[in-house]
């Protein structure tokens, strides 16, 4: 498994320079600190500093090392810089004593007794999603459901589909498993069926699975409506961007909507494309094309053909794409969307083709995850 280290020293000195704070003082707490994390878990820090850090500063200190979990620390108040959750103590001894920290560098001077804790090995091919859960979550052991990726489906006829494609079976909602890339890397995956359809749903679910596996990627895997002369039954999209076509304002005049788009990762659609041309037992679609999404199961001509005539992109519509994208997003993970088309949202509309398409997606997602698509460059 290709992996590369870090030297928590150097950038130790490099955040003291980042915040233009030469006398930081900083402390390693949770798994790394225990060494009972994996490659896959972050390194969770608590940084000495009066003032609040600002988001440049937080986009830099992710930039410059995204396995970094950083945490302020001033009078006895530890809070997150990425979602601003906090845990509080009569001071910054009485805190660092909750959590069991260990004190790295101390008035701008790397300690000596801190050396056990200088060097940790993390992957090289994947970036690990920003803490989100409170502050309080994390003095206890890691997430159990840890992963790479997190799968979510909307039904369950979906899940099973999936955990097939991997050749595994569950009479659970949710399941963990391992998959290994053509390089010889092993993901770790955990399997959420959400029950649910509609993107509110949808959402509310992603975002709770996310904070217990904190997955750095989702993929959404499952079924879709399809777009004539942009895609054919059983066609696997993969869109670039998804578009949520419920928003909008309702007048005595007219209805005025406001679509909004939202873009999946752009990486990962990318490494899809690349390799698009090697499937041979189905079409994958993903060079640019647009998911419209809404709350509604769609089966009138009419209604798709005017969503057509506004997005000429437009591949296909389904109920869950934007709410996971969103959830995703506000937890710092990135998104891929795979769905293959079932039926062409008209009133035609049947489960003729609902197995066809639920096991196109999945055997093309386990495929993908083959090739290595979901690095995280």
């Amino acid at each position: 498994m290709p992996t590369r280290s870090i030297d928590l020293q150097e950038l130790a000195l490099d955040l003291a320079d980042l915040l233009d704070e030469p006398d930081l003082t900083l402390h390693i707490f949770g798994s790394r600190k225990d060494r009972t994390g994996s490659l896959r878990s972050d390194v969770d820090l608590l940084v000495e500093l009066r003032r609040r850090i600002t988001q440049e500063e937080a986009m830099e200190i992710w930039a410059k090392e995204p396995y970094l979990d950083v945490f302020r620390l001033d009078l006895g108040v530890a809070e997150s810089i990425v979602n601003e959750s906090q845990i509080r103590a009569s001071d910054n001894g009485e805190l660092t004593g909750r959590v069991g920290a260990v004190c790295l560098m101390r008035d701008g001077s790397w300690l000596p007794e801190a050396d056990s804790h200088r060097h940790h090995r993390v992957l090289a091919e994947r970036n690990p999603a920003a803490t989100m859960v409170p502050l309080y979550d994390l003095e206890d052991a890691v997430p159990a459901e840890r992963a790479d990726l997190l799968v979510v489906t909307a039904l369950a006829e979906e899940y099973h589909a999936v955990l097939a494609a991997c050749g595994r079976e569950s009479n659970g909602a949710s399941t963990s498993l391992t998959l290994t890339d053509q390089g010889g890397s092993p993901w770790a995956l955990r399997v959420v069926n959400l029950h649910e359809m509609g993107s509110v749903g949808a959402a509310l679910k992603t975002s709770e699975a996310l904070r217990r596996t904190k997955a750095s990627h989702v993929a959404l895997v499952g079924i879709c409506a399809g777009i004539p002369g942009r895609s054919k039954l059983l066609d696997v999209i993969v869109p670039k961007a998804i578009l949520y076509y419920e928003s909008g304002k309702v007048t005595t005049a007219a209805d005025e909507p406001g679509d909004d788009i939202r873009q999946c990762d752009e990486v990962a659609v990318a490494h899809i494309a690349a390799v698009a041309n090697a499937f041979t037992d189905v079409c994958i679609l993903a060079e640019g094309h647009l998911m419209a999404c809404g709350e509604k199961v769609v089966s009138s001509r009419r209604f798709r053909e005017e969503l057509q005539a506004k997005h000429r992109k437009l591949a296909g519509i389904d109920m869950e794409s934007y709410g996971v994208l969103r959830a995703a997003r506000a937890r710092g993970a990135r998104v891929t969307v795979i769905k293959s088309v079932c039926d062409m949202a008209d009133e035609g509309k049947s489960d003729q083709h609902r197995k066809g398409a639920r096991d196109a997606a999945a055997r093309t997602f386990v495929d993908l995850v083959a090739r290595g698509v979901f690095r995280s460059a």
